[in-house]
């Protein structure tokens, strides 16, 4: 075992925070989808395997109570074997884990991998829902309006087909531009530089 703090160009003292940005930058610059490094994947897999330890609190605790941690806080000698024997079959595990992710493509990799169902959702529903209350508000509008009319419902009634039409249209507008605009946020690349 070595100090998976160093692999990562950290201290035992970095909050989780500090681990999580570190190791995303280090991720993007070796995952061997998009690094021109050499060794890219053998670094990739050796970050990954220290950020899967160090990424979840129970197993950093763990690992910092182990003599192969810069932690100076160390279990007693008969509980350090049992934390040794965890932290190493949990490295083993994160370096079976590593090595799938860097068989996936970067994008999917840093999409599944760092984004929550949240982050990616949210602001694509809050954005279809904003303009489904813009159509609702005109179509109120209009309808107050065209209702004080002879044919004013069968106005309406066109109307209304086309500003379904049109909120569908922009609704799937901008779900397209959010995807393009988390492509770009992730990679840097614009779709056509793929």
């Amino acid at each position: 075992m070595t100090d998976l703090y160093k692999r990562l160009g950290l201290t035992y003292t970095a909050s989780a925070d500090e681990i999580k940005e570190t190791y995303r930058s280090l991720a993007k610059k070796y995952h061997p989808d998009v690094s021109t490094e050499p060794n890219a994947e053998d670094h990739f897999i050796e970050i990954t395997e220290a950020y899967e330890i160090l990424g979840n609190p129970q197993k950093r605790r763990r690992y910092d109570l182990t003599r192969f941690s810069p932690s100076p806080n160390l279990a007693r000698e008969r509980k350090q074997k049992i934390y040794e024997e965890y932290v190493r079959k949990s490295q083993q595990k994160a370096r079976s884990n590593a090595r799938v992710y860097s068989q996936k493509k970067y994008e999917k990799f840093d999409h599944e991998y760092f984004d929550s169902v949240a982050q990616y959702y949210v602001p694509k529903f809050l954005g279809c829902f904003g303009i489904s209350i813009v159509a609702i508000l005109v179509l109120t509008i209009a309808g107050a309006f065209l209702l004080q009319f002879e044919n004013g419902a069968a106005i309406l009634f066109l109307l209304m087909m086309v500003v379904i039409a049109a909120a569908a249209y922009a609704s799937t507008m901008f779900d397209i531009w959010h995807d393009k605009r988390q492509r770009y946020r992730k990679t840097g690349k614009e779709r056509s530089e793929y």
